[in-house]
C-alpha cells in the first residue's frame, strides 16, 4: 500500500513538472531576447538621448526668454539705485525684469551642431538595428548548437538501444550453449564506451541550454524545453546566389554600415563646425524692468507707493551685440585640430566596419558552401553505409562475419549519421546567418 502511495505522489509531481514546462520556439527565443538584451537597451536609451539632443539642436535657433525678481536688505552707506541717492541707512529694495535675446549669426555653429545633431541621432537609430541583429545572430547560433546536439544524443541513444539488443541476443545464445562470453563482453563494454559518450552529449546539451537560458536572460531554475525545426531536402539543397549578389546585399542592408557612414557625417559636421569657431558672432537682445526702494519718499516723509514706484522706475533696453574672438589662448586652433582627429578616425572606422562586414559574409557564405556539400556527400554516402551495415548485421546474426568487422560496420554508419546531422545543422545556421546579415531573416519573420 505504501508503494502505491508514493508512486502516486511521485506522479503528481511528474505530472506537476510536465505541466510547468515551457516550450520555446525560435521565434519566440529571439523575441524574449530582443525584450530582455541589455546591449540592446542600453543601445535604445542612447538613441532616445540623441534624438532629444536633435531636437534641441533645432531648438537652439530660437530666441531666449528669461523673466527674475529680487528683494534685497541692506545696511550702512551705500549708493541706492533706484532713489540715486547715496544714503547711510536700513535699505529694503527690489524689483523685476524680463530679458530676452536672440542669435543673428554664430559662426554657423547653430546650423552645424543641428546637421550633426541629426546624423547622429540616426546614427544611434541604426546601431539600434545593428545589436537587433546581432543579438538574433547569437540566439540563432545557440538554439540550433542545442537542436544539432539533441539530435546527435538521439543518435547516439538510438545506438545503445541497437548495442542492447545485440547483447541480449548474444547472452540468449551464450545460455544456449551456441554463443561464447566473448561476444558478450565485447558488447558490453561497447555498451559502455557508448554510455560515455551519451553522458558526454548530455552534459553537452545542458550546458547549451544553460547557455541559451542565460542568453535570453531568463531563470535557469524555471522548466525550459527548446522546440526542433522542420526543414526538408530542397531548402538543404538549394542553390546559393552568387557570392557578389549576397555581399552586395549584406552591404546595402548593413546597419552597422550605415551608422558608421553617419556617424562619419557626424564627426565632419563637427569637423566644419570647430572651422568656423574664429568667425565673430551677433546677437540681438532687449530687457524690461522695473524696481523699488524704501529710500523713494513721498512729500509727507512715507514710502512711495510701489505702484507708483514701478510705473516711475520702468526702464527698457535694447541692443545688438557683436563678439570678435581676437585670442582664445588656442582653443579654437586645438578644437579644430581635436575634430580633425576625430573626423579621420570615423572614416577608419567606416572602414573597419566595411571589412569586418566583408569578412563576416565571406566566411558565413564558405562555411555555408562547404556545410552544403558535405550535407551532399554525407547523405549519399549514408545511404551505402545503411545498406553496407543492414547487411553486415544479417551475416553477423548467421555468423558469417566476425564482431570486429560487425562493429566497423556500426561506427561507419554511426560517423555518417552524425556528419550528415551536423553538415544539417551547419547549412541552417549558416543560412540563418547569411539572412540575418542581408536582411532576409527580418522579412521572413514580420
Amino acid at each position: 500500500m505504501k508503494k502505491i502511495l508514493y508512486t502516486a505522489i511521485l506522479s503528481l509531481f511528474a505530472l506537476a513538472n510536465v505541466q510547468a514546462q515551457t516550450t520555446l520556439t525560435l521565434e519566440e527565443c529571439i523575441n524574449i531576447a530582443l525584450e530582455n538584451n541589455l546591449s540592446l537597451k542600453r543601445a535604445r536609451n542612447s538613441s532616445i538621448s540623441a534624438k532629444a539632443q536633435m531636437v534641441q539642436s533645432k531648438m537652439n535657433f530660437l530666441p531666449s526668454l528669461s523673466a527674475g525678481a529680487s528683494y534685497n536688505w541692506n545696511e550702512g552707506l551705500q549708493f541706492d539705485q533706484t532713489s540715486g541717492n547715496l544714503v547711510n541707512t536700513t535699505t529694503l529694495s527690489g524689483g523685476g525684469s524680463l530679458n530676452a535675446s536672440m542669435v543673428i549669426f554664430n559662426g554657423m555653429s547653430n546650423i552645424y551642431n543641428a546637421q550633426r545633431a541629426n546624423f547622429q541621432y540616426q546614427a544611434a537609430e541604426e546601431t539600434v538595428r545593428s545589436t537587433e541583429l546581432q543579438t538574433e545572430r547569437d540566439v540563432v547560433v545557440a538554439f540550433l548548437d542545442l537542436i544539432s546536439t539533441r539530435e546527435q544524443l538521439k543518435i547516439a541513444n538510438q545506438t545503445n538501444d541497437l548495442y542492447k539488443e545485440q547483447l541480449e541476443r548474444e547472452e540468449k545464445r551464450e545460455r544456449a550453449g551456441v554463443g561464447n562470453m566473448e561476444q558478450v563482453y565485447n558488447f558490453r563494454s561497447q555498451i559502455a564506451q557508448q554510455e560515455l559518450i551519451i553522458v558526454t552529449r548530455q552534459n553537452q546539451l545542458q550546458s547549451q541550454e544553460l547557455r541559451l537560458i542565460q542568453l535570453l536572460l531568463l531563470d535557469p531554475s524555471d522548466n525550459y524545453e527548446f522546440a526542433g525545426i522542420t526543414v526538408n531536402d530542397a531548402e538543404l539543397e538549394a542553390e546559393l546566389e552568387a557570392y557578389a549578389t549576397v555581399y552586395d546585399n549584406a552591404r546595402e542592408f548593413s546597419p552597422s554600415l550605415r551608422s558608421a557612414e553617419l556617424a562619419l557625417q557626424a564627426s565632419k559636421k563637427s569637423y566644419r563646425q570647430s572651422q568656423f569657431t574664429w568667425m565673430p558672432s551677433l546677437s540681438v537682445g532687449a530687457s524690461y524692468g522695473t524696481g523699488w526702494s524704501s529710500n523713494v519718499k513721498a512729500q509727507d516723509g512715507t514710502v512711495l507707493d510701489l505702484s507708483d514706484q514701478f510705473r516711475n522706475n520702468e526702464y527698457k533696453s535694447a541692443g545688438l551685440n557683436l563678439n570678435i574672438p581676437l585670442f582664445t589662448r588656442f582653443q579654437n586652433r586645438t578644437q579644430m585640430q581635436v575634430s580633425k582627429i576625430n573626423y579621420l578616425n570615423s572614416e577608419l572606422t567606416l572602414q573597419d566596419t566595411e571589412n569586418q562586414l566583408r569578412n563576416q559574409v565571406q566566411q558565413a557564405y564558405l562555411d555555408l558552401l562547404n556545410a552544403k556539400s558535405t550535407y551532399v556527400a554525407a547523405k549519399e554516402s549514408l545511404v551505402n553505409l545503411e545498406t553496407s551495415f543492414e547487411f553486415s548485421k544479417t551475416r553477423y546474426d548467421n555468423g558469417t562475419v566476425d564482431f570486429v568487422t560487425y562493429l566497423e560496420n556500426v561506427n561507419a554508419r554511426n560517423v555518417g549519421e552524425l556528419t550528415l546531422t551536423q553538415s544539417k545543422y551547419a547549412i541552417l545556421i549558416r543560412q540563418m546567418v547569411l539572412d540575418i546579415y542581408t536582411g532576409q531573416f527580418e522579412l521572413a519573420n514580420k
